[in-house]
């Protein structure tokens, strides 16, 4: 069972005040390197908040989540996971749950919504998923790389718009991919400008991967480690 809370106004001053989700740590799968080590998400306030969400604590069912969404108002733009991920199959965590991230896309058909996956999108089955929730439109789904190397992978799957991330102390300009590919350093980190102004995120027919500075509490470890 997948539990998901949503703040209808986030108090996050980078991503702005428009709706934001938080899935349950169960929705992370393994294929993610950063999970149970130096995801950002562990640490502060947000890691409190997360470690509470589950039946007996904040959040609602999947379900339940996404006839939430379905009463947004037309083209609300929202984020979707601040930490956690889709849903995972019952069955088998490592893959997503087709059925649940089918409603979830039907639900958010009529907003501007944005979110990442980690899950191994190498998986024909976890890639189909995501090709079909970026073709149904509503709710952009990105592609998190955690390499270079694995940024132009995932861009040459045309399956959506992809994310890498970056060291701390990369270049803020004039960052490409091996294979040539530009990379935009998120605007929220270089410049006083929140993801409800910038919606670069939420472009699923962006041409430009879109880079992510190691941050918070374990963004020096991860930063050796990316360099």
């Amino acid at each position: 069972m997948t539990w998901v809370t949503l703040n209808m106004k986030s108090g996050n001053r980078k991503v702005g005040a428009i709706p934001v989700s938080t899935s349950d740590k169960k929705t992370c799968p393994s294929a993610c390197p950063l999970k149970d080590t130096d995801c950002y998400a562990r640490f502060g306030p947000l890691g409190m908040h997360w470690n509470k969400i589950g039946p007996n604590g904040r959040g609602d069912n999947f379900e339940a989540f996404c006839k939430r969404v379905e009463k947004f108002d037309s083209g609300q733009l929202w984020r979707h996971n601040q930490a956690g991920d889709l849903p995972p199959s019952e069955n088998d965590s490592e893959k997503l749950d087709a059925v649940k991230c089918k409603l979830l896309s039907k639900s958010a058909k009529h907003t501007n919504g944005w979110t990442y996956t980690h899950y191994d999108l190498t998986d024909k089955h976890n890639r189909k998923v995501v090709k079909a929730m970026n073709k149904s439109g509503g709710l952009v789904v990105n592609l998190s790389a955690d390499s270079l190397q694995e940024a132009d992978s995932y861009a040459k799957m045309g399956i959506g718009p992809v994310t890498v991330t970056l060291p701390k102390d990369a270049s803020h300009r004039g960052n490409k991919t091996p294979k040539g590919l530009p990379i935009v350093v998120c605007p929220a980190q270089t410049a006083d400008v929140s993801c409800e102004q910038c919606r670069l995120c939420q472009n699923r027919d962006r041409k430009s991967i879109v880079g992510f500075l190691a941050h918070g509490t374990a963004s020096k470890r991860l930063s050796e480690r990316l360099s």
